[in-house]
């Protein structure tokens, strides 16, 4: 685990990183990512193992979490973790604008193309249409890698 874990944070600048970089910096943007400070990574990455498995009833970050008890409402603090896009409410907003304006057809089509990372919905379509029609110049396979899986 702790292997997989040096080579995962040691090769973020190569690939999330790079691609938010990439996209906030074509907009003359710059994001900020506070839990890459060197030393919450240094912190992170010194901690036994154990500390960063799933808590026995599978809650994730503990650790983190217990280190903000007392200033985040239990509400927040412990909720479980949804994919950006279900957790900020944008995926209820968007997937419909997607499913309307995409045909199923359309989707198997562009799906099946060379060239397209692969597509698992109608979302990930418009999205992928949003990004080569913004950054026409810069090719997908230099900052699209795979979407992510929930």
């Amino acid at each position: 685990m702790d292997a997989e874990l040096r080579r995962t944070v040691g090769a973020l600048h190569g690939l999330n990183l790079q691609r938010c970089d990439r996209v906030t910096m074509a907009h003359g943007l710059e994001a900020r990512v506070p839990f890459l400070d060197h030393d919450v990574v240094a912190h992170a990455m010194s901690l036994p193992p154990h500390m960063k498995l799933l808590e026995e009833n599978g809650m994730e970050k503990g650790h983190l979490r217990r280190s903000f008890a007392g200033r985040l409402p239990d509400r927040l603090l412990w909720r479980r973790k949804e994919q950006f896009g279900t957790g900020s409410g944008a995926e209820s907003l968007l997937s419909p604008l997607w499913n309307s304006r995409i045909t199923d057809g359309e989707f198997a089509a562009e799906a099946a193309r060379d060239g397209v990372p692969e597509l698992r919905s109608k979302e990930e379509l418009g999205y992928y249409r949003t990004f080569r029609t913004t950054l026409p110049d810069v090719r997908p396979e230099a900052v699209i890698t795979r979407f992510a899986t929930g």
